[in-house]
């Protein structure tokens, strides 16, 4: 009888040295934020391998597709490690298709490609056919695709007709926290951001993009029924072309004095004083694989509202409460 493939990895560098022997460059795109240690995804995942002496990595922006093509076509050893791959609409389609034709010449000419895929399609995407008629492509040529828990393994292979083989298991990076009291923290809110926090509120952090798949607006319509001292607390910029979601949004806020919109992208240096502040921060996905804004949560030990989806409800842990139906998660909210 076969042995059975292990999916999970016990090493990062593991999932490279099977397609590649000896020296070689790993090049990565999107790049890595080298200026944001603390928060950039990828500098967290690599962290650890930016002094590898088996390979070389080489950050890849939009241009920089034709450097991967010419190593390959070239004979130089190389893999390529994809990370986002999404088209935002009309303007963006030049770029999306370049991005694209080099993958395709660089996997003609006998490169090696990794996939991580976060979710089966970008969410809220529109042309949807698109995403799927290409990430189902790249799926399919990629030597290894990566996700972030084993229960998607056959979600995955099902969904892109991949053989389940070339996936591998590798867990979202774990962020630093930066600790501080929680009055300092509060404090600093409301002198950066022009708001009004009181200590001894109940707060309820939704951080991040703001964008219909994480149905904020349902979460607001709950806290229209909560008292004065338990707040909603929405942070982050808008997402590309979701401003008339955002405008619903900026009403709802504007009929309860405890729902506080901030409308803005946060600086690094500024997390820290939302996750310190905040009492429990709150997820309302309507569909989700993986996320980075839960790993965020956990780092600062924080309870953690969340529904039971995707990679989700692998996570673990004492402070996690689960939701399966907006019903659970008024009287979860209600309870608190």
């Amino acid at each position: 009888m076969p042995e059975k493939l292990n999916h999970n990895l016990d090493r990062l560098q593991d999932l490279y040295s099977d397609l590649q022997e000896g020296h070689f460059t790993l090049f990565v795109t999107p790049p890595i934020r080298y200026a944001y240690r603390r928060s950039d995804y990828l500098f967290l995942l690599y962290k650890n391998l930016l002094t590898s002496s088996d390979f070389k990595i080489t950050n890849v922006n939009t241009l920089g597709h034709l450097k991967f093509v010419l190593w390959a076509l070239v004979g130089k050893k190389s893999i390529v490690h994809y990370h986002w791959l999404e088209f935002t609409g009309f303007f963006n389609g030049f770029t999306y298709l370049f991005k694209v034709f080099c993958l395709w010449v660089y996997k003609k000419l006998g490169g090696k490609i990794v996939w991580s895929i976060r979710n089966k399609l970008p969410m809220d995407c529109t042309n949807e056919w698109i995403h799927f008629k290409t990430r189902k492509w790249l799926a399919q040529k990629a030597d290894r695709l990566l996700i972030e828990c084993e229960s998607a393994l056959a979600e995955i292979s099902t969904y892109f007709n991949v053989h389940i083989k070339k996936i591998r298991v590798w867990p979202h990076p774990t962020y630093p926290p930066q600790l501080m009291p929680r009055a300092a923290a509060v404090e600093a809110i409301n002198h950066r951001y022009q708001v009004n926090i009181k200590v001894q509120d109940r707060l309820f952090l939704m951080f991040g993009h703001i964008s219909p798949y994480k149905q904020i607006d349902k979460v607001c319509e709950i806290f229209m029924n909560e008292p004065i001292q338990k707040k909603l607390i929405i942070v982050g910029p808008v997402k590309n072309g979701q401003m008339k979601y955002y405008k619903k949004i900026r009403k709802l806020s504007r009929q309860k004095d405890n729902i506080v919109l901030i409308p803005q992208f946060i600086k690094e240096e500024c997390v820290p004083e939302f996750m310190n502040a905040t009492d429990y921060v709150l997820f309302n996905y309507n569909e989700i694989l993986s996320s980075g804004g839960v790993p965020l949560a956990q780092s600062y030990n924080k309870p953690i509202i969340l529904p039971k989806k995707g990679c989700l409800k692998e996570r673990t842990g004492e402070n996690l409460r689960f939701f399966t139906t907006q019903e659970e998660l008024k009287k979860l909210i209600s309870n608190l």
